[in-house]
């Protein structure tokens, strides 16, 4: 992660842009998260960094693959293709 107070004191204009970017980011990591199914905490704490909303769950962590749907439904779909 860069260390941008080492190299210049941040301007408004470019702490804006910075937030703007981070919003962005949890908004598209909100979709990611819709697709494979992600805990409601997960979506919850995303969707408010997207809209720059105070996180409803201090952490979405601890997670671990099989609380996603779509990794804790692919033994079936599997099972279903086969």
């Amino acid at each position: 992660m860069k260390d941008t107070m080492a190299n210049e004191p941040e301007t408004l204009d470019t702490l804006r842009r910075r937030v703007d970017a981070l919003e962005r980011v949890c908004a598209e990591a909100y979709q990611l998260a819709g697709v494979v199914g992600a805990p409601v905490r997960v979506l919850d704490n995303l969707a408010a960094a997207a809209d720059g909303l105070p996180l409803p769950h201090d952490s979405f962590l601890p997670i671990a693959l099989e609380d996603c749907d779509a990794v804790r439904e692919r033994p079936v779909r599997l099972g279903h293709a086969r």
